[in-house]
């Protein structure tokens, strides 16, 4: 069967900036797969905070114009050559390829995984970049250990909830943070032992007081503003790993940072290897056979509100209760 040909909708940006440089393009030609590439009929497409700095400022080594979007699912409308691990119609998602705001894309085919039949097209795009940063996060950053007490501060969005599945189905003690009741449920449902309010006066206290005083092992951190609190509340030799750059980091005491020997790394997804990118994919498969790999929804956006769907993510009214879709 042919890979279809023509045109497509998608969303393109020619100059970076708000969320009003999203356009809808109703005449962007269909990629044509080169060899060991894989054409993709978009059915969802995953909104990460990546696409809001790319389109913001430009990332990497993108050049404009361009079509924003690392992460969808949807099923096999072609491939070039070299390609046999897929059959045209076949359920996948994308994980941190490139151009999924449009109605089809392609990408490299180690990028591509089967999608199971259990899991909606949303959910197949939410998993791409939170997942993979989450097992990256635990695994590759913070080389995590049974014995290990994790707190994954700002649990309650995409990658959050899927660092708290991961590292509950690795039989570590996980303690998360929301700030609403239906983030914190959220949360709990995921996995984690207990779940703290970092908007409480108390929040520091509260932190301690989940380990009683020994402070956590590894601690992921979706808001870098937070690592001064996160350096107080470690454990010696604890692991802290910035995944969200929100708010810079602010002056840190070296006391504690020194005396408990603490290490601070950041994470990028997109510089992980390939090595890890394909253990992290073998994981994510094992975790999705065992229902563990569980991404949970919050809004859905139509393509042409692609906008709307940044500006929520930009937001968090309310706070973050999960993954943000686009369906084309």
């Amino acid at each position: 069967m042919a890979a279809p040909t023509g045109t497509m909708r998608a969303i393109r940006v020619f100059e970076f900036g708000g969320p009003d440089v999203l356009k809808l393009v109703e005449d962007q030609p269909i990629p044509v797969p080169a060899k060991g590439e894989v054409l993709l009929q978009v059915k969802a497409i995953g909104v990460n905070p990546s696409d809001l700095y790319t389109r913001a400022r430009g990332q990497g080594t993108v050049q404009l114009p361009f079509i924003p979007g690392y992460d969808a699912a949807g099923v096999v409308a072609g491939f070039g050559s070299d390609v046999t691990k897929f059959k045209i119609g076949e359920r996948v998602y994308v994980a941190l390829a490139r151009g999924a705001y449009a109605e089809f894309m392609v990408s490299d085919a180690r990028r591509v995984h089967h999608l199971a039949d259990h899991l909606t097209f949303s959910q197949g795009a939410a998993i791409g970049v939170p997942y993979f940063t989450s097992v990256r996060a635990l695994k590759h950053k913070a080389n995590v250990k049974p014995s290990d007490k994790v707190l994954v501060h700002g649990a309650s969005g995409g990658t959050g909830l899927a660092a708290v599945q991961i590292a509950k189905s690795w039989g570590l003690d996980v303690v998360g943070t929301a700030s609403t009741d239906e983030g914190a449920a959220l949360v709990k449902a995921a996995g984690a032992r207990l779940v703290l309010n970092h908007k409480d006066p108390n929040h520091e206290q509260n932190l301690k007081d989940a380990t009683g005083g020994k402070g956590f092992d590894v601690i992921l951190e979706m808001l870098a503003s937070n690592v001064p609190l996160d350096v107080r509340v470690a454990a010696t030799f604890g692991r802290i790993v910035v995944i969200g750059p929100g708010g810079g980091i602010p002056h840190i005491d070296p006391g504690p940072l020194i005396l408990k020997e603490i290490a601070i790394v950041g994470l990028i997804q997109h510089l992980a290897t390939d090595e890890e990118r394909e253990e992290t994919a073998k994981l994510l498969e094992d975790g999705i056979q065992k229902k563990i790999t569980d991404p949970v929804i919050d809004q859905e956006f139509p393509l042409k509100r692609a906008s709307q769907a940044h500006e929520a993510i930009a937001s968090h009214t309310g706070g973050s209760k999960g993954k943000i879709i686009i369906l084309p």
